[in-house]
Parts: C-alpha cells; structure tokens; sequence
C-alpha cells in the first residue's frame, strides 16, 4: 500500500501537504490538489483508519446493534437513527437476527468477542438472565423491556397506551366486533399491545378477540382471510404493527368489503411511506423510532463513558387518524 511520502515524493510536496489534502484540508492550489489526489489513486492509496484515530488520539466506539428484522420498516429507522447519533467517531455493527431466538441470543452472547463496545438491542423477548450476564462485560440498551441495572439502559414506548387508543377509537367510531391481530406472546411489546386492547374492550363492556398472528404483511393476509372465511363477525381490526395492517386490509378488500365502510383497520407503528401510499390511507399508532434510536445510541455511548444515572427513556405514542378507521366515511371496495 502506498504510504504518504511516496505521494509526496512523487508530487513535489511535503508529507504534511499530502495529509491535508487527502482529508479535505489545507490550502493548495486547485492544479496541485488534483494532482495529489490522481497520483494517490495511482498508487493505491488506502487511508490507515486506525492510524488516524490514534493520530487524533480519539478512539473509535464500537457499538453492536442488534435486530429481528432489518427488512421491516420499523427497524429500518431505528438503525437509520442510531447511525446517526453515533456519527464519524463511532462505528455500527449492524446485526440481523432473522426473528430466530437462538440466533439472537448467540449474537448477544457473542457481541463483546466482536471487539464492540457495548450493545443495542432491538427487540424484547431475549432472556433477562442473558442480558444481566452480557451486561457485566459491556454497557447494554434493550428495547421495551425495564430493567433496573447500572449497566442496562431501557428505551420503552408506552404500547398498553398506544393499543389502548386504537381501540377506543374504533370503538367510537362504531365498532363494536374489534379484533386484534396481534404479535406472538413470547415477545414484550406484543403482550403489552394485547393488554391494551382488552382493557378498552373490557371499558365498553365488548368482548375482546385476539390471535397471535406475528409481524409481517403475508400473515396479516392469512388470519384476515381465514376469519373471514369463517364467518365471524368484524367490523373493526386493530393490528400488531402497519405491514400486518396492510395484509388484513387486502384481505377485506379481495372479499369486497368496504374499509372502512364495512371493517375500519388501524395499525401500529405509523410508517409515512406505507400508511400514506395504501388505498384507503392507514391510521396508525405513531411511534417516533428514528428518534428512539438516536437516543438509544447517545445512552449507550453515556454508558460505555461510565455515565451510569439513566436507567430508562420513555415514551409516549400517539394516535395518527386516516381514513381507514373513519366508519361514517367512504371506503374502498
């Protein structure tokens, strides 16, 4: 590999000059600077990261980042704002591990030997005992799940509340046959999201009726089809999170029934890009993630520096209301 005084040699400058040029810096004419630039091409120039971290004497932090599913929307933004809370010093491992629990939890157990500073994981069904562990090698932040350790950070969203509110809306809007097409019940959220829903159920005195569907569109379409294939009575869907939405919402209308004329539909999670585009628009419990994941990363980075005060972050969702919920509206067939 071609080493800064090779250029300078080559260039008639000093080892210095080539240095501030090849990082943006430093004044040299226009002729010159391209001329630093075409001969270290030519070489094969390659910037020595680590040399320059510790000619800057920062060190570069590592963080483990951790998720079920990168394909999802939802964990997309997360990693979109953790990246962007860590910046240049800092380095993301992004690891996917395909909503496979022992994949998961072999990444977690195995994050410290990849050299990362500390963690963040980005679903809450993994074992308490195996954060606990983990984290008395390195700093750990969990999502939607509480903990009460000085090397654990939880970063949680109020989903009780937020399931809550979307079904009390459909029930004021008319509802009164809600189901809810929820997650599997070995991860957090979704029990949090099932105990929502029952308790605004339970408030106006309906009777609650949950299926443990899981996360992404395909079976949203699946349990939505086959119940109405079976002849139960719905007129209102309160979905897991917006894909699983978009799968119920297709079924209803491959039956030709109206939404949300015939079955009003609110999802979670209230991704823009999705919820805007559909035909009827989706409402949507909204949940602001690139921000969730920023904070999640400026946490870990408190932690990883001995900054240990923050236990958790909380916070609050809210009710996104489109068309798809709004019975006295038209609908799409």
């Amino acid at each position: 590999m071609a080493k800064l005084k090779q250029i300078a040699d080559a260039t008639n400058v000093s080892v210095s000059t080539v240095s501030k040029v090849l990082n943006g810096k430093g004044r040299v004419s226009e002729k010159k600077r391209r001329e630093i630039l075409k001969v270290a091409k030519e070489l094969g120039y390659t910037p020595d990261f680590r040399a320059r971290t510790m000619a800057k004497k920062t060190k570069i932090t590592t963080v483990g980042l951790i998720v079920p599913d990168i394909i999802n929307p939802f964990f997309a933004r997360l990693t979109r704002g953790v990246e962007k809370a860590c910046g240049e010093d800092s380095l993301v491992i992004l690891m996917d591990s395909f909503r496979d629990l022992h994949r998961e939890e072999k990444l977690i157990r195995n994050a410290r030997f990849f050299g990362v500073d500390g963690i963040i994981i980005g679903n809450s069904r993994v074992n308490d005992d195996l954060v606990l562990e983990v984290s008395s090698y390195i700093p750990v932040v969990v999502f939607d799940k509480d903990y009460d350790h000085e090397n654990v950070v939880s970063i949680i969203l109020d989903n009780f509340y937020g399931a809550y509110c979307a079904t009390k809306h459909l029930i004021e809007n008319g509802c009164s046959n809600v189901i809810h097409l929820g997650g599997t019940y070995e991860l957090y959220v979704s029990l949090q999201r099932l105990e929502g829903y029952q308790a605004a159920m339970k408030e106006f005195s309906l009777q609650p009726v949950a299926y443990a569907v899981g996360y992404d569109e395909g079976k949203g379409y699946e349990y939505m089809k086959r119940i109405l294939l079976s002849g139960q009575k719905v007129d209102g869907v309160f979905c897991m999170n917006d894909l699983v939405a978009i799968g119920a919402l297709k079924a209803v209308k491959e039956f030709s029934l109206r939404v949300p004329g015939d079955i009003a539909i609110v999802g979670f999670d209230d991704d823009e890009q999705l919820c805007e585009v559909i035909s009827p628009p989706l409402s949507s419990v909204h949940q602001p993630v690139e921000e969730m994941g920023e904070v999640s990363a400026k946490l870990l980075l408190e932690l990883i520096k001995g900054n240990k005060k923050v236990r958790r972050y909380i916070f609050s969702p809210r009710l996104v209301v489109r068309q798809s919920s709004l019975r006295g509206k038209e609908g799409t067939a």
